[in-house]
């Protein structure tokens, strides 16, 4: 039961490293040229390409939470979904913001744009509308 339990641990902790190293830059795992290894994001990526956000954000950037822990277990997740949807031709045909998200993306439009955003506040207070629901062709065409 003791060498089990060792195990179980020894486990634990390396899946957690292996999920951690999603946020580590010299990986690239947050990078277009890595997001656009799966067919199904190629239009995705080149529109990202042909935008300014481009110059200064990477994907995770935008679609991940910014904490380390959070971060990396939201990227791991996802990641772990879209293979699962790849390998087993599941991907939808048009891809789409979930609302966990889009609570991420309007968290990191507000974390980046901070500067342009402390007079306007929260734009999705008082039944208003995610920042992207304006402003998405700034980056994604769709």
């Amino acid at each position: 039961m003791k060498s089990m339990l060792k195990w179980l641990g020894v486990l634990a902790v390396a899946g957690f490293a292996m999920m951690l190293m999603v946020k580590v830059p010299a990986l690239g795992l947050a990078e277009a040229g890595f997001c656009g290894n799966c067919h199904a994001m190629e239009e995705q990526v080149s529109t990202y390409l042909h935008s300014p956000h481009s110059y200064a954000a990477n994907c995770g950037d935008c679609h991940d939470p910014h904490g380390l822990v959070t971060g990396s277990a939201y990227a791991a997740y996802t990641g772990t979904r879209d293979v699962y949807r790849v390998v087993t031709n599941t991907t939808p045909l048009e891809i789409r913001a979930t609302n966990l998200s889009k609570t991420v993306l309007q968290q990191n439009c507000l974390r980046c744009h901070g500067d342009i955003m402390a007079d306007i506040g929260d734009t999705r207070e008082n039944g208003g509308r995610h920042c992207f629901d304006c402003h998405h062709e700034i980056v994604h065409v769709k």
